[in-house]
């Protein structure tokens, strides 16, 4: 993938960059060397301590450059000219949940060395949010799923207990990683050849944005409207969506009485059905999309879009577990135990 536009709530995908394992370590001198290069001496010398946390915290230990400080080298002015830097406080703040609910779950069930290999290599924090010239907000860019622009730091709370910035967070900063990291990954192991077939008439390429009326790329089998641009990101927003979206159980109502199960499901309705409201407030819930998708766009077509998003999300598991040795269910288990803590979290203070 080359660059990624970001926007609220669309997103442009431009081209897409392939590569095998081989073709990365291929007459690389420096293979098993950091890609991120620490500060020249001069600028030691003006290094703070948000500085020194960074490269101790985040840049030893994960091989990556978090950049907070504006650089025309790391801004996209043309597509971001009026973009303000954010306050070291903001950026301590977005650092410490990154690591949160990032770097340290993926570290609990992906192999050793993983992040270091396989995460990307820039962080771009912006201070303020952009816009088109037609007002569209843009979430931010990503380019060649090693670099990320992360637009509107200032503006954000990770404590935040207002349900509509939840969703915002979820969506522009943990999607967002959790998606191009597994760019990293499908782009050095194939995708299975049976994922692509699942949806191979479906795709949209750069149509994708004109293809769909509301949600009836759901019965077609994708998990988002730009899920059917094409194989590759199919795949990866099968993946972030799974890891972000609320699952059935997680509303801890058992039905004491089979009364009070109308549809089966083992859930209290009424018990449910309240908490179903609130989570529609702050985001969305895995077997509810797969309702919505429990129909065909197609008559002839093979599958319903619930069955395929099925085979889907049980493809990726295998290949996750398979090829990279992480089990999908267990990462993401870890990732909703701390979202339901992050109110109770300090993100302002340094970790040492």
């Amino acid at each position: 993938m080359n660059k990624i536009k970001w926007y609220l709530p669309l997103l442009i995908a431009f081209s897409y960059i392939g590569c095998n394992k081989d073709e990365l370590n291929k007459d690389n001198p420096n293979k098993d060397k950091s890609v991120v290069e620490f500060s020249s001496p001069a600028e030691k010398k003006f290094q703070t301590d948000l500085d020194r946390y960074i490269i101790a915290k985040f840049t030893r230990p994960y091989n990556v450059n978090m950049v907070y400080r504006f650089s025309e080298d790391h801004i996209s002015r043309n597509m971001f000219p009026y973009v303000a830097p954010p306050s070291s406080e903001k950026a301590l703040q977005m650092a410490n949940f990154l690591k949160y609910m990032y770097y340290e779950p993926y570290t609990m069930f992906t192999p050793t060395g993983f992040l270091q290999n396989y995460s990307p290599k820039e962080l771009v924090f912006i201070g303020s949010r952009a816009f088109s010239d037609r007002g569209t907000a843009y979430n931010g860019l990503a380019t060649n799923a090693v670099k990320i622009e992360i637009l509107g730091i200032n503006h954000m709370n990770p404590n935040t207990s207002d349900p509509t910035e939840i969703k915002n967070i979820d969506n522009r900063v943990l999607r967002l990683i959790y998606h191009e990291s597994s760019h990293l990954l499908e782009q050095v192991k194939v995708v299975p050849k049976e994922f692509e077939q699942l949806s191979i008439a479906d795709y949209k390429g750069g149509g994708w944005t004109r293809a769909w009326r509301g949600e009836t790329y759901l019965k077609s089998g994708f998990i988002s409207a730009y899920a059917s641009d094409n194989i590759h990101e199919d795949f990866v927003e099968t993946i972030a969506r799974y890891i972000i979206y609320y699952q059935k159980n997680q509303c801890d109502c058992p039905a004491a009485d089979t009364a009070h199960d109308a549809n089966g499901d083992g859930l209290d309705d009424t018990a449910y059905n309240t908490w179903k409201r609130a989570i529609y407030q702050k985001g969305f819930i895995w077997e509810e999309e797969l309702e919505k998708a429990n129909g065909k766009n197609n008559t002839e077509a093979t599958y319903t879009g619930k069955q395929i998003l099925e085979q889907k999300i049980s493809m990726v598991k295998n290949y996750l577990q398979g090829e990279w040795n992480i089990n999908l269910d267990a990462l993401r288990d870890e990732i909703h135990r701390r979202h339901a803590l992050l109110q109770t979290k300090d993100f302002s203070q340094y970790e040492w």
